[in-house]
């Protein structure tokens, strides 16, 4: 049971539906439209861990705007020194962290917790934007978390995010979601080497979400090219 102290440290995280709806059509015209699926795998209620690839500081607001729940994600604290932008982004479910070591066993910490109250937290199993998940170390945190609270993982590929200030995307942004199947983690399983398994299970689900978008899109322009 927490205690009233413990609870009001608890990033409050709004996220309205009429909100939620705001934000989807401020990104689609920013994007020139989303291409949505997967969202029938999102569990409506229950402690939930969404794992995704990143590629844009954009994405943890892409994922709080188009999930079918409310989320919770992590910021670095310098975000929050204006107070009107981190009162926004707080009522948008981020909540603030240091980037420093010493710091990483509270954020663990609060995640448990918002797992605990049947929260959904986000994290970025690359460990901060990158170009490729497939050149990226898996890391274990994301596996840790899930065995530790047994909560389940969502995977998801985001593509397009970084388009937005992009040269090259300017003329032809497009803003792509997929949403995979969920992974539970096994409870009579423990370790260190079944946290990686389970890490490295996490990240080839967000892969073949990658893949399958691409063969998908591929087969599109090959059929577009023979009409």
């Amino acid at each position: 049971m927490m205690s009233s102290r413990q609870l009001n440290t608890l990033p409050s995280s709004g996220q309205p539906t009429w909100l939620k709806k705001i934000f989807q059509a401020g990104l689609r015209l920013a994007y020139g439209g989303v291409d949505v699926q997967g969202m029938h795998n999102v569990p409506s209620d229950g402690p939930l861990i969404v794992a995704s690839n990143h590629r844009s500081y954009l994405d943890p607001m892409i994922l709080a705007s188009f999930l079918p729940r409310r989320v919770y994600h992590m910021a670095k604290r310098e975000l929050f020194r204006n107070p009107l932008f981190a009162r926004l982004i707080t009522y948008y479910g981020a909540f603030p962290v240091d980037r420093e070591g010493t710091a990483r066993a509270s954020t663990f910490r609060m995640a448990r917790t918002l797992l605990g109250l049947n929260g959904a937290v986000v994290i970025f199993p690359e460990g901060g934007i990158v170009h490729s998940t497939a050149e990226v170390e898996v890391k274990e945190g994301v596996a840790t978390l899930a065995a530790i609270s047994r909560a389940p993982v969502l995977p998801v590929f985001i593509a397009g995010s970084n388009t937005l200030i992009s040269p090259r995307g300017i003329l032809n942004p497009w803003l792509v979601i997929r949403v995979g199947e969920l992974i539970s983690p096994e409870q009579e399983k423990k370790g260190r080497e079944y946290r990686r398994e389970f890490a490295q299970n996490i990240v080839d689900a967000i892969l073949k979400l990658e893949a399958d978008f691409l063969s998908a899109r591929k087969q599109r322009k090959d059929s577009g090219r023979g009409g």
